[in-house]
């Protein structure tokens, strides 16, 4: 009897994938649908508006032509990118939570103390990446200055919420083993072997539905490292236009295909 769920759990809620892009900075991206701003605590470093406008610690900046139209183009790539990685990772949060509910659901795991405690692990989990990533209305906060201080605990926190959770599920496992053996039509062989394919099937329905959206997710995070490649190659225009805003530097690729990253995290 193969039963991956732990497996298939954690791989849906893994957002890192071998990419060669990467968000990293200190400071506060503000995006809203009138302006991007990198703000670090009360202080704006730059704002660009949707007119591509730039401001650089609160002062005008003149600019000609052609480096207002990058700047047009760069402030909405970031706000588009912005979007789409508040979506996904709430996308991912929901696939980790419908995993988990299938698994309870399916092996009478205790819907009282087990699911609080993974329920817990799960809001903590939201709890910290709402402290990076933070959208309300059209607006959207992406806190580098935070990423560093959040709790991190709340991996560990929600490993053992899952390992108690399955002990129980095979605590639930056996008792069902022994209903199966107990009663019901035909021989204890073919009673065993129609309750291994029971179990055999959920766990391979299971395993391939989030395998599929598992996948998915990592092709949305693909095309989010697309966009990103070609927002540092803006950037590194408006660096050479603009030399100021080379202390900025938001956008890093880096050459090496083989290193693992994250998305923003």
């Amino acid at each position: 009897m193969k039963l991956l769920i732990a497996a298939t759990l954690f791989s849906s809620m893994t957002m890192a994938s071998e990419s060669n892009c990467s968000m990293q900075f200190n400071d506060d991206l503000i995006v809203n649908q009138n302006q991007v701003e990198l703000k670090r605590g009360d202080e704006s470093l730059w704002r660009i508006n949707n007119q591509g406008a730039l401001w650089i610690k609160g002062q005008a900046v003149d600019t000609d032509r052609a480096t207002s139209a990058n700047l047009q183009q760069y402030q909405a790539g970031l706000r588009d990118t912005a979007k789409d990685t508040v979506v996904l990772v709430a996308d991912a949060l929901e696939l980790a939570n419908t995993a988990i509910t299938r698994v309870m659901e399916q092996f009478g795991v205790d819907s009282g103390d087990q699911r609080s405690k993974v329920n817990a692990a799960l809001d903590k989990m939201r709890s910290n990446i709402d402290q990076v990533v933070y959208s309300h209305g059209d607006e959207i906060q992406i806190h580098g200055s935070k990423m560093d201080s959040i709790d991190n605990g709340f991996d560990k926190e929600l490993s053992v919420a899952m390992e108690e959770s399955m002990a129980e599920v095979t605590g639930n496992v056996l008792m069902m083993v022994g209903k199966a053996m107990a009663g019901g039509e035909g021989t204890f062989e073919q009673r065993m072997q129609e309750f291994e394919t029971k179990m055999d099937k959920f766990s391979q329905d299971l395993d391939a539905e989030m395998q599929a959206k598992g996948d998915a997710l990592d092709a949305r995070g693909q095309q989010i490292c697309s966009k990103l490649q070609t927002l540092d190659s803006l950037e590194q225009q408006i660096q050479a236009q603009v030399p100021q805003m080379a202390a900025y530097d938001l956008i890093q690729v880096d050459n090496d295909e083989a290193t693992s990253v994250s998305l923003l995290f």
